[in-house]
C-alpha cells in the first residue's frame, strides 16, 4: 500500500522525530509538493503537539523541541518565492503595556515562541502605545502580543489597539492580549483578535494566525 507522506510527516513531528521529519519533507518536495503545502502539513503536526501539551502529555521542553524541528525543516528544506529560505515562522512583537512592570509571563512566552521558530522582538515592560506603534511600523510584524497584570493594563491595551487603528496599521496585524488584567470578554471589547490565558493559548493562537496567513498565499 502506498504510504501517505503527509500523514507520516505530521505523525513524525507529533512524535518529535527530527530525522524522519526531515526525511519525509525531502520526499514530499521530491514528489512535487510545494513548500507551502509541506508547511501546512507541518502545521498539522504542530497542532497535535499543542493538543498533547494541553492534555498534560507534553511539556514546555517538548514544545521547544517541536519548534527546533520546525526551524530545522524551514532552514534545510523549504524554499519560497525568490529562492529565499524561510527564515522564520513569523514576526512577533511582544510588550508589557505602560505603567506595568510585570514581565515574567511575557518573558517565558517570548522564549517559547523563539524556540518555535518565531522571530520575536521583545519591547520589554512599561511600554507606551507610541513605542508600540513605532515598533510595528519599523518591524512590520505578523502578530502583536500585549501583556499586563495591573487592573489599569487592560485600558492601556485598548489604547494601543486604538492607536494601531488610528495609524492605519490594524488591518495588517493580529493582536493577542493576555495577563491577569484581561478576560476573554474584555479582549473582545478592546478589539483584540485573541485572548491568551497561558503559554499554550498564546502559542496555539500564533500557530493559527500563521496557518491562516500561509493559506492565503
Amino acid at each position: 500500500m502506498e504510504k501517505n507522506l503527509a500523514l507520516l510527516l505530521k505523525e513524525s513531528l507529533r512524535d518529535l522525530d527530527e530525522l524522519r521529519v526531515l526525511q519525509y519533507s525531502v520526499e514530499m518536495a521530491a514528489e512535487g509538493q510545494t513548500s507551502y503545502e509541506i508547511f501546512e502539513t507541518l502545521l498539522g503536526g504542530i497542532g497535535e503537539v499543542d493538543a498533547l501539551y494541553e492534555a498534560g502529555q507534553y511539556f514546555i521542553a517538548d514544545l521547544m523541541m517541536a519548534g527546533h524541528i520546525m526551524k530545522s525543516v524551514m532552514k534545510k528544506v523549504l524554499v519560497f518565492p525568490g529562492d529565499e529560505q524561510f527564515g522564520s515562522f513569523g514576526k512577533v512583537v511582544i510588550a508589557t503595556v505602560k505603567d506595568d512592570i510585570h514581565d515574567l509571563g511575557k518573558n517565558v512566552i517570548a522564549n517559547v515562541l523563539r524556540h518555535n521558530g518565531f522571530e520575536v522582538t521583545d519591547l520589554g515592560a512599561d511600554v507606551s502605545h507610541e513605542r508600540i506603534i513605532e515598533a510595528v511600523r519599523e518591524i512590520v510584524p505578523n502578530i502583536l502580543i500585549l501583556s499586563g497584570t495591573l487592573k489599569s493594563s487592560a485600558g492601556r491595551m485598548a489604547e494601543s489597539i486604538a492607536a494601531l487603528l488610528g495609524a492605519g496599521l490594524r488591518g495588517s496585524i493580529r493582536v493577542i492580549v493576555g495577563g491577569a488584567s484581561v478576560t476573554p470578554e474584555s479582549a473582545i471589547e478592546m478589539g483584540a483578535d485573541a485572548y491568551s490565558s497561558d503559554i499554550k493559548d498564546c502559542l496555539k493562537a500564533c500557530h493559527t494566525f500563521m496557518a491562516m496567513a500561509a493559506g492565503e498565499k
